[in-house]
């Protein structure tokens, strides 16, 4: 169906600094902004060219000069966001953690289904360059049906700068297992399929945080550190680590391993950042002779040609390829994946870390 190309974000931060020029780039002109605080959506928008903002975002979301709303604020406001511009008869582009809890998934979805809308979770990952190569190589059967992966990430974050931001705040959905751990378990799933069960150790490491202006130490009760294992339905397995903090290098690494060998991906910040894609070949009768611990990881393979380069930094270019799925989905009147079924596939798992690390026990995830 023909549409103009006419979006509003909600949310100054992350929607304004890099979902923000992905639209602009694809081509969508960005008509309003809410934030919270008026101060703030006035400040924005001037800086980067949004004519209309509001701290009103029933005012935002209700204009008849926009199609689409990016919903780019703390996860704890998702559902107030999304129902209103649902109800609105906008299409919704809604940022991960799509909930807080199932319950907000489940509504969401609910309130979806009742319209003709098109409606994503912006998982923009799957669609950076490794990804979607990593995603290539398995579909083609490189190293046969994945049977393990493990997966590490030591993120440089110094924790105590910028204060108690929502981040910082469980009850705002802060926290690593949902900022980026919900990455990982969406990358995971959409490579071995549906995870069944978890078994997930969840802290606070560097609960200290000082506020910049009146300095001012305050306590966050938001994870920086989880580890999960998780269980799929084909009886892989997967290990997965994650830490914030300021006391350590920056690096991720990704091993998925089958029958045919390991496809491993590495970067500064794992898989939000570029690096090699390698594979290794299973070892063979010679290999034997070799010392233990002293097989060497294959060479970084080249990109497939198809996969279009962009010149943004990856982020941008990876939320431009996600738009273009927007934006085909609204043309067909389609929700294409990652959409808010996929969201509520990672609440689930995340749902079921929490109970995991709560209780202390393996938890089973909840179907669909």
């Amino acid at each position: 169906m023909p549409f103009n190309k006419r979006v509003a974000i909600l949310g100054s931060s992350f929607g304004t600094k890099v979902t923000a020029p992905a639209l602009r780039a694809e081509g969508w002109e960005i008509v309003a902004l809410f934030s919270r605080r008026a101060h703030r959506a006035a400040e924005v928008a001037g800086m980067i060219g949004i004519p209309h903002h509001s701290d009103d975002f029933h005012a935002i979301v209700s204009r008849d000069d926009i199609d689409a709303v990016v919903v780019s604020t703390p996860t704890a406001t998702h559902r107030e966001h999304v129902l209103a511009a649902l109800d609105a008869g906008k299409h919704v582009l809604c940022e991960k953690p799509f909930a807080m809890t199932e319950a907000e998934a489940r509504e969401m979805i609910a309130a979806a289904a009742a319209t003709d809308r098109t409606t994503m979770v912006n998982f923009e990952f799957r669609y950076t360059d490794h990804r979607l190569h990593i995603t290539r190589l398995i579909e083609e059967g490189r190293i046969g049906r994945p049977q393990s992966a493990t997966a590490n990430l030591y993120f440089a974050r110094l924790m105590s700068a910028g204060g108690l931001d929502w981040r910082s705040q469980l009850a705002m959905g802060g926290g690593a297992l949902n900022e980026q751990g919900s990455h990982y378990f969406d990358a995971l799933r959409g490579w071995m399929g549906d995870i069944t069960s978890v078994y997930a150790h969840i802290a606070v490491h560097e609960p200290l945080r000082i506020d910049p202006d009146t300095g001012e130490h305050l306590t966050s009760d938001a994870d920086d550190y989880f580890s999960a294992t998780f269980t799929f339905e084909s009886g892989a397995a997967a290990n997965v680590s994650m830490i914030w903090s300021g006391r350590i290098p920056g690096f991720g690494d990704l091993y998925i391993t089958g029958p045919g060998g390991t496809i491993a991906h590495h970067g500064p910040v794992g898989l939000f950042s570029d690096g090699p894609v390698t594979y290794t070949p299973p070892m063979e009768e010679a290999d034997a002779a070799r010392p233990l611990g002293h097989a060497e990881e294959g060479p970084p393979l080249p990109r497939p040609a198809d996969i279009e380069p962009l010149p943004e930094e990856p982020i941008i270019a990876s939320s431009r390829r996600l738009l273009r799925e927007f934006e085909r989905g609204i043309a067909e009147g389609t929700s294409p994946a990652p959409n808010f079924e996929d969201g509520l596939r990672a609440q689930l798992i995340l749902d079921a870390a929490r109970e995991s690390a709560r209780t202390g026990r393996v938890v089973e995830v909840r179907p669909v």
